[in-house]
């Protein structure tokens, strides 16, 4: 089972996630997915993913501006599908525009975590959510 799969278009902030990731003292596996259409045929084993175990993520990080299918777009899918409606899912995004954090939060997400604008911060933010989302969340598994 992957623990995180993160959602991410910009080649940069996935090999930062990448970076800091592995530097945490604990073991994480995750997935980076670089677009919205190959997301949902990864939660729902569709496509390229047909053959994977039918197993979901522990959490889902997800950019909300992704090009083809939007961020928006892979919550309202998830949500939708008995599979993944109890998914965890965490907006992480570069936007603190209130009517993105709205529309996030109407769409179904867990949490919504702004971008921090520094490495060393990008990285104890990245600590925080895996402690909680990934060790103190209790969550419902659908198979």
């Amino acid at each position: 089972m992957v623990d995180v799969l993160y959602i991410e278009d910009n080649a940069d902030d996935a090999d930062i996630f990448s970076r800091l990731i592995r530097k945490l003292n604990r073991t994480i596996t995750y997935t980076i997915i670089s677009n919205g259409s190959e997301a949902i045929d990864y939660l729902t084993g569709q496509g390229r993913y047909d053959q994977q175990a039918n197993t979901l993520p522990k959490l889902l990080l997800l950019d909300l501006n992704l090009n083809g299918l939007s961020g928006i777009d892979v919550v309202h899918r998830a949500r939708a599908i008995d599979k993944t409606r109890f998914l965890p899912i965490v907006v992480f995004s570069t936007s603190d525009n209130p009517k993105d954090v709205e529309s996030a939060y109407e769409a179904g997400v867990n949490a919504y975590v702004v971008k921090p604008g520094s490495y060393v911060a990008t990285g104890i933010t990245i600590e925080q959510l895996c402690g909680f989302w990934l060790e103190t969340n209790i969550r419902i598994d659908y198979k």
